[in-house]
Formats: structure tokens, sequence, C-alpha cells
């Protein structure tokens, strides 16, 4: 048995638990990692409130989808993406349901080995953030002479797409609290405050060639404010909010082998993911109020 993160009812924080489960034996291409971290996404709480609820829900239902940890068993035919035979005691990261837990089957196609330098705290929280700035700068490429509006640029998924972009050319001007304005800096972002009014205020640093609203719809309607096209203007944090706006929604691409490049970014120093917090499995409520109250940079962790 082990212990994993449920809820039975959609609602707040406080209706998380930890629930004893059967430690299932891995099928044909799976994989039982012992989890050692999973980050929590904003995707998370969204689901837990049920504004992403399924047709007929059925509870109760864990929550989590980054992960970091270690194999400890291997079911049948369970390979890398290049084909590499997972073993018992590989040390890996990738995405599953339910990764808020002491143990999960995942399967093998959402691992890559975790490389030794990546600490397990940043492993465990790149999937997510990662794939989303991948799908955005896929959906609205980007380069040299672009000039991108980021709204909640100190974000998971703003901090891995901006420095990316930096990285592709582009000049990158993101919305942050005042706190984390240095940090963006040191990230070759050019940061301004939240708030209205966002249009007058970043107007000097235009004219602006794309938009990515990471945080809330005062940056979409400040991009279209100043004259972005809407074909270039994606809506990440509230789709439903801009759903009258004809703003797209980046297709959500999940792979291996873009996770393992997110991973070797790390390695080579080109791409930081800072960790604003980390609670212990039995602290996973506080941390979910971290989360959804916070405006700390980076990722909150849990620790199984």
């Amino acid at each position: 048995m082990s212990r994993a993160v449920r809820y039975d009812a959609f609602g707040t924080a406080d209706g998380l638990y930890l629930a004893e489960v059967v430690d299932a034996a891995p099928g044909a291409g799976e994989v039982a990692v012992r989890v050692r971290a999973a980050g929590l996404n904003p995707i998370d709480f969204k689901l837990r409130r049920g504004h992403m609820a399924p047709p007929e829900p059925v509870f109760p239902r864990g929550t989590g989808i980054d992960l970091a940890g270690t194999v400890e068993a291997a079911g049948p035919a369970a390979a890398y993406a290049d084909g590499t035979r997972i073993a018992v005691g590989d040390e890996v990261l990738g995405w599953g349901e339910g990764s808020v837990a002491e143990r999960l089957l995942v399967p093998a196609a959402q691992l890559v080995r975790r490389p030794e330098s990546v600490p397990v705290e940043v492993a465990g929280s790149l999937a997510v953030a990662g794939f989303a700035a991948l799908s955005c700068l896929r959906a609205v490429p980007l380069g040299a002479g672009d000039t991108v509006l980021v709204g909640g640029a100190a974000g998971g998924v703003g901090l891995v797409y901006a420095q990316l972009a930096v990285r592709l050319g582009a000049r990158v001007v993101g919305t942050a609290s005042r706190g984390n304005h240095e940090l963006l800096r040191s990230l070759g972002v050019l940061p301004v405050e939240y708030g209205e009014p966002l249009a007058e205020r970043v107007e000097p640093f235009g004219p602006f060639s794309a938009a990515m609203d990471f945080h809330g719809r005062e940056t979409v309607d400040a991009a279209l404010a100043l004259g972005v096209p809407r074909d270039r203007v994606i809506a990440l944090a509230n789709h439903a909010a801009v759903a009258d706006l004809g703003i797209a929604v980046a297709p959500r691409l999940r792979s291996a082998v873009d996770l393992a490049w997110l991973a070797d970014e790390v390695v080579s120093g080109e791409l930081r993911l800072p960790i604003a917090a980390s609670f212990p499995l039995d602290e996973v409520v506080a941390a979910f109020e971290t989360l959804e109250s916070s405006h700390a940079p980076g990722k909150v962790v849990v620790l199984p």
C-alpha cells in the first residue's frame, strides 16, 4: 500500500485528503514510479474546482500531472522513446494523472531519464510548463524582430516561455509583481507591473507582434488595443474569459522527446526553473493554497 492525494467532490483545497491505495503491478508498457517530486500547476486546481469537469466525473479523483522519481517496477515492453528498456532504479521525470502520490503507474512513453545534474524538484515540475510554453511557440512562431507581451511572466509557463522566446531572438516584455522584476531582468525580460492601464504602460516598448496571456484577460485586452493581430494572441490562463474575442488556444502537445530536450536545456544552464516553495505530502492543502494565492516566482512542489 502507498498514499495518494484524493478528493471526493469539486471544490477548494480543503477537500484534499490522503488515501491508502493498493500498489498495483505495472502492465505492458507501464512503469511503477516511486514519486519523489510532483510539481503543482494551475490546471490542477482548475480541475479540482470543476472548471474543466468531464461530463460524468468519477470520484474519488487524484490530482497532479508533473512528476519525477525512481522506477520501482517495469512491465513488459516498457521502454524509453529511443527504444532502451526502462530498468528498476532508473531516475526519471515525466507526466501522469494523479502524480501527487507516493507511487504511480505511468505509461513508459511519458517518461524520460532524469539527468543527474537536474534537481529532482525541478525535474518534477518541468513537463506541464514546458509543454505549454513549447505549444505556444509552435502556434505563434517568434524570431529576431518580434516583440512579445507575456502576461504572468514569472509563473511556471511564463518563465519557460520567456526564456525560450529570448533564445529565439525575440524581445520579451513580461508582466509580474514588482518583487519578481529582478528575476525577469536576469533572464533578459523587460518587466512591467500587472494592472490597468496596461496598454498605456507597455506601449513605449512596442510595437508588439505577439502576445501570450498566462495570467488573465488584461494582457489580451492590452495586446488587441495595441494592434497585435488576433491570430498572434494566445490566452492560456482563462479561455472562457476571451471566448468572445476569437483568440487562439494553443494545442497541448506532449512528447517525451520534447521533455528530454527541456531537461537538457536545464543541464546546459540555458533554462532556469526556480522553485518557489516545496511541501511534504502531508501538507498538500498548504501547497495548493500557496499556489493559488502566491505571486512567488517559479513552481510549487510536493515532495512525497
